[in-house]
């Protein structure tokens, strides 16, 4: 679970992992200064407000269709909300145009289930890192950041150019220092496949195979498939069982 010469480090409270405030500090700093621009920009008459309130979502969800490379950070996320982004984001790569995706998560803004559940998707550039401000970089050409509040409502504002998109960029290059890939960092379950890990996760959360098979998009038949080797290679006799073991794993995983 450790790497040399890197950030995670063990806390000493039962093999949890730690970001060191050395390692801390440099994203920290670029954060304040990202906030400070942003707070700067969106309080302007230059704001550029893309949408609004509950037109935020469908707005990025048809826009990301003509997106080609995606560069994201993620402070939190709940292995419910990931169960939904991941579905997604194989959408997203899947395409046309050929895409390509970099998303850095807060390691320290996850539950091990979600942890789980990232460090086991095969389909793209998963990674754990520090990453205190949620940031996404369209085509390493529009920074996309809250914006100013319209009418009482959260907004979303597209940054190209200026000081605000500088330090977006800084604030970036600083995460990614911090990442590593998912996979490296929360392996977990031994000799369990990547997707039969996930199956484990929401077996953990009792879903049911219609649920687990549309959170990973594959057939109920492949679900039930990959739920009866994982009994055989947990040595358990029952969905509850398995779900236990997971949670027993977490005891040395985080």
């Amino acid at each position: 679970m450790t790497s040399e010469d890197h950030w995670l480090l063990p806390d000493g409270d039962g093999g949890r992992i730690a970001t060191p405030e050395l390692v801390k500090q440099p994203v920290l700093d670029a954060a304040a200064v990202l906030q400070l621009r942003r707070s700067e920009l969106a309080a302007s008459p230059d704001a550029e407000v893309l949408a609004v309130g509950d037109g935020m979502n469908p707005f990025l969800h048809q826009w990301a269709h003509e997106w080609a490379d995606l560069l994201s950070i993620r402070p939190s996320v709940t292995a419910q909300e990931l169960r939904v982004n991941l579905r997604l984001n194989r959408d997203f790569l899947a395409g046309p145009p050929r895409k390509t995706m970099i998303s850095v998560f807060n390691y320290e803004g996850m539950d091990l289930d979600a942890r789980m559940l990232l460090a086991n998707e095969t389909d793209s550039d998963y990674r754990f890192g520090f990453a205190p401000l949620q940031l996404k970089i369209v085509d390493r050409r529009v920074v996309l950041l809250p914006g100013p509040e319209v009418d009482g409502a959260p907004s979303i504002m597209g940054v190209t150019a200026g000081p605000c998109f500088e330090a977006a960029w800084q604030y970036w290059d600083a995460v990614l220092a911090t990442a590593l890939p998912a996979a490296e960092v929360e392996p977990g379950l031994g000799a369990l496949t990547a997707r039969q890990r996930q199956v484990v996760v929401m077996l953990a959360d009792d879903l049911g195979d219609e649920a687990i098979a549309e959170a990973l998009g594959v057939s109920v038949r492949t679900v039930r498939s990959d739920i009866a080797s994982v009994l055989t290679q947990l040595g358990v006799k029952s969905r509850f069982a398995a779900g236990i073991r997971l949670r027993l794993e977490s005891s040395t995983l985080g």
